[in-house]
């Protein structure tokens, strides 16, 4: 049996029945693939374009739409305010005027680009301040009135909002008009040994076929992965898991060579769980691992979130705080409220503030109820009906009221609304290396273990997981989620006690 005939009888994936049979020519083509790759091309290259060019218009018009109707909703509000109080000006002349500008504004910070930026809260307000800023300028020198910025901060927040929900209207239209094999662009998955041959509608991929790197035929891989580019006209290539750099120059001219974009997946991607960037340095491309922090733009955006919500919740839980102060004052004595030493980012310590819920000297009696505690695990110290709770400490910790005094903690800097929940500085003795990640983000008063069932998660392991979730993922749209959850998990007061 020659050599040609030897790959022709390898087991793999059949995609159609004249594919069964490889005939003279066929396995010729086994021999040399890139020979014909060329033919199928252009055919590629040319299906890249259209999907390109109708992802960007069904992007664009929905975009039109929502800084259309964003800008007639606060041209309305502002004219009905200026009748009521008589004064207010709209600061840009026409809505078409407005709609070019965020598109153009939107066009500019990359917000067209094929990545998760369709979706980021960040990058579209981004976009949206920037359009709104154009138009609004040269109203603020020529007519200058006092609520000209309050009114175009507005406008950029509310087309950020229209913005965000065309977008997912847009995808879900979509989603519901055509089908995945017309959706999703056609993909050849090459996965080395131990590497997870799998994708999700979310990546924008369907899996047209599958090619096992067998370090045993390095050669053969590549005839595979030649074949089913040819038989199922795909469009990417995406290589999993480590291959060597000779097998991936060859997975790379046979995809370049058909008209395929070669996604892979870089080095120390699932070693520390965070997304690896490319980086130029010189004229080499390295692969950039960065620790899971926030950059400038990010912190300053959940910088001034934090400021507004906790101000505005300072001014508003600022009744129920006296009476709250009241009641542990006249429960038993002691101080009002009850302090301690907290870790937060990057192990920085600060006094986090709560209402006092048990008595006096309870954290001397800890020791003693060491056998009490529900989670087995020091590192989660909860005991179930904790005889140190005062009668009107148990009810604040019903409904999270011993909480309240922690937005002065985030308006300190020391907090913010959503992270990972600061850390005693006692538990850092028994800490393992892959617990100090829930130090790369400034903690929270709430985050995502709260709203997944708060002393019900028991697990040490698993809170660390859920904390270390949230700082590999963080974004304001997952800031506002959480936020949102914390409602109906205060409300069941699942886990609080």
């Amino acid at each position: 049996m020659t050599k040609m005939q030897e790959w022709a009888t390898i087991d793999r994936p059949v995609v159609d029945r004249e594919a069964a049979e490889l005939t003279d020519r066929e396995l010729s083509l086994l021999v040399r693939p890139d020979v014909v790759l060329h033919q199928t091309k252009d055919g590629t290259e040319r299906r890249h374009l259209t999907r390109a060019v109708l992802r960007v218009l069904s992007l664009a018009v929905g975009d039109v739409l929502a800084a259309g109707a964003s800008a007639i909703a606060v041209r309305r509000l502002v004219e009905w305010a200026a009748a009521q109080l008589g004064h207010g000006r709209v600061p840009f002349s026409s809505t078409a005027e407005f709609c070019g500008a965020v598109l153009l504004a939107l066009v500019l910070t990359g917000n067209y680009q094929r990545s998760d930026r369709p979706y980021s809260t960040l990058h579209l307000l981004v976009g949206s301040a920037l359009g709104t800023l154009v138009v609004c300028w040269s109203n603020f020198w020529a007519n200058p009135t006092l609520g000209a910025a309050p009114i175009a901060i507005g406008l950029a927040i509310v087309t950020t909002g229209a913005l965000f929900l065309a977008r997912g209207s847009v995808a879900a239209l979509i989603a519901w008009l055509l089908p995945e094999h017309r959706r999703l662009v056609p993909a050849i998955v090459a996965s080395a040994p131990g590497a997870e041959a799998s994708l999700d509608a979310r990546s924008g991929y369907r899996i047209a076929g599958r090619v096992s790197l067998d370090h045993r035929h390095a050669d053969i891989g590549s005839h595979e992965l030649a074949r089913l580019i040819r038989e199922t006209r795909a469009e990417s290539v995406i290589v999993l898991g480590a291959v060597d750099s000779r097998r991936f120059a060859r997975l790379l001219e046979i995809g370049l060579n058909a008209g395929c974009e070669v996604l892979s997946s870089p080095p120390g991607f699932d070693v520390v769980g965070v997304r690896p960037s490319i980086a130029w340095r010189g004229p080499h491309g390295l692969i950039r691992v960065q620790p899971p922090t926030l950059r400038a733009p990010q912190v300053f955006a959940k910088r001034c979130v934090d400021v507004f919500v906790a101000s505005i919740a300072t001014l508003l839980a600022a009744p129920v705080s006296v009476v709250i102060a009241l009641a542990i004052a006249l429960d038993s004595p002691g101080p009002v409220f009850f302090t301690q030493h907290r870790v937060g980012l990057g192990g920085q310590r600060f006094r986090m503030l709560k209402f006092r819920t048990m008595r006096l000297g309870a954290d001397d009696e800890r020791t003693g109820l060491e056998h009490l505690n529900s989670s087995g695990d020091p590192r989660t110290f909860k005991i179930v009906d904790d005889p140190r709770i005062s009668r009107v400490g148990r009810l604040l910790r019903r409904w999270s009221l011993d909480e309240l005094p922690q937005f002065l903690n985030v308006l300190m800097g020391h907090m913010s609304l959503v992270g990972p929940r600061p850390v005693p500085e006692d538990d850092f003795v028994d800490y393992d290396d892959h617990h100090f990640r829930r130090l790369a983000a400034k903690p929270g008063i709430t985050g995502l273990w709260q709203v997944s069932g708060r002393s019900v998660v028991m697990d040490f392991e698993e809170r660390v997981r859920l904390d270390t979730e949230y700082v590999d993922q963080w974004s304001l749209w997952l800031d506002f989620k959480i936020l949102v959850l914390t409602v109906p998990a205060v409300m069941r007061r699942t886990g609080a006690y």
